[in-house]
């Protein structure tokens, strides 16, 4: 009874100040400042994503390439090691659903501030252990993207795909910042990496602040959750009893259990969560060894730094173009279409790479294989976020999170296994193709498309698996 009372406590302070929120206008130009945050965050999000994968050469070479270990064995030995990092992947599904408790602000918030420390312990590493601290720190914040769920209740639903990838792209574009401190700050000298970190985690500092002190709560969920906060808490938990023993899903149950049961319950959702999990075994193949490629390959620094500057430059093209794409022919087709970009790009670019292709076009090839993939990735993600009610969003969200790990994990270790015996390339190849050919295939054949759903109006309202 005292823990029940506590809870209806907890939750009467909050509803009390949500509806405060309720009631207050947005301040003029909301809207403006709300895209500027989100397009500023995304610029960070995907620098720090962006920056061991850009600099890998640089730090495995410090670490691990000693004492007549070789590059590829030293790598072999940093993805080997680097698993310790994927554990903080178990609970970022936890820590993700809390967004449907707590609300968005406060996650995005905390979300910046995160990737801002672990640049910062990144950037004064003396070593490769406490390098790896900080960069599982930026691993575990950025793999939320609580700002991908607080644009997309913000913008309106005929315009969700186009801001979306308009705000993405910019965030993209700003990656061209890595090669360029690798230019000017590094002097294209490895030994100089750490000055590359400490840059953005300045600058993540400051956005998270800025959030702290600009943003608003969403609209989608201050009415979601009012509405379940002014429910009875009695008459909540008996309807969460009475639908346990029915065995049927409770929209209205938060965490990323009941998100998980969410998942499995309707045929739909479960089909895209089973292509979902295909697609990311190509994750890390995809995002973490085209540096190394271009190393393992034999181009230099000063080759891969000039490779590096236009590969967020197709990227954010091909990001800019989907939104559009996804807006008029729908989000099936979009993944479809940009599944197909990701392996004929990929083909191409590791037959470049052996066929001594230039820099500036092994750069083009390696944005438009990545581009596709993570348009491909990113839009299933929205094709979750169109399916499920505003008040169990980030829980489903934080389950497909934790269930997708598995394919992660599954690529990563094919990946390691591969590189000691067939090189980084054809290792990351091997493993990518067949996955994301597999997964677009699924999304195409079985599940719904999700084209112009209204966020305030989704209801739990899927069909749901027979028992």
């Amino acid at each position: 009874m005292k823990n029940e009372s506590r809870i209806i406590e907890r939750e009467q302070r909050q509803l009390t100040k949500l509806e405060k929120l309720e009631n207050k206008k947005p301040y003029f130009g909301y809207f403006a400042v709300i895209l500027f945050l989100v397009a500023a965050v995304n610029i960070i999000d995907e620098i720090t994503s962006s920056l061991p994968a850009n600099l890998q050469s640089c730090y495995v070479t410090e670490f691990l390439a000693v004492n007549g270990r070789s590059y590829t064995d030293a790598l072999a030995l940093h993805g080997t090691v680097s698993i310790i990092s994927y554990a903080l992947g178990i609970i970022t599904p936890f820590y993700k659903a809390l967004a449907d408790k707590i609300g968005r602000k406060p996650m995005f918030f905390l979300s910046t501030l995160g990737m801002s420390v672990g640049m910062f312990i990144a950037s004064a590493a003396p070593n490769y252990w406490v390098y790896l601290f900080g960069s599982s720190i930026m691993s575990f914040f950025i793999a939320h993207d609580i700002q991908i769920i607080y644009i997309l209740e913000v913008a309106p639903a005929k315009h969700r795909a186009r801001i979306y990838s308009i705000l993405k792209s910019i965030g993209i574009i700003g990656v061209v910042a890595i090669p360029l401190m690798r230019k000017v700050l590094m002097h294209n000298d490895p030994s100089r990496w750490r000055v590359v970190y400490l840059a953005p985690a300045i600058a993540a500092l400051i956005a998270a602040v800025c959030v702290l002190m600009f943003a608003r709560e969403t609209k989608v969920y201050i009415e979601g959750r009012t509405a379940y906060l002014r429910r009875p808490y009695a008459e909540r938990k008996e309807e969460s009893e009475r639908l346990k023993l029915e065995k049927k899903s409770d929209a209205n149950r938060q965490g990323v259990f009941a998100g998980v049961k969410y998942l499995m319950k309707h045929r739909d959702l479960r089909a895209l969560m089973i292509s979902h999990i295909i697609f990311d075994v190509g994750l890390a193949c995809v995002g973490l060894y085209h540096e190394s490629m271009l190393k393992d390959a034999g181009y230099s620094t000063a080759e891969a730094t000039q490779a590096l500057f236009f590969v967020p430059v197709m990227y954010a093209a091909s990001v800019f173009i989907s939104g559009f794409v996804a807006d008029i022919l729908g989000r099936k087709k979009t993944i479809l279409l940009f599944g197909v970009l990701n392996i004929l790009a990929f083909c191409t670019f590791v037959y470049g790479l052996s066929h001594g292709f230039s820099p500036t076009v092994l750069g083009l090839l390696c944005g438009v294989y990545q581009g596709g993939y993570w348009i491909g990735r990113d839009y299933m993600d929205i094709m979750v976020t169109e399916k499920v009610p505003t008040e169990i969003r980030a829980s489903v969200m934080g389950a497909d999170g934790l269930l997708v790990t598995v394919g992660m994990a599954v690529g990563y270790l094919l990946c390691i296994a591969g590189i000691g015996i067939i090189g980084v390339a054809f290792s990351c190849l091997l493993v990518t193709v067949p996955c994301v050919a597999a997964a677009i295939i699924g999304v195409t054949v079985k599940v719904k498309e999700t084209k112009g759903a209204v966020m305030e109006e989704i209801a739990d309202t899927a069909e749901e698996v027979s028992e």
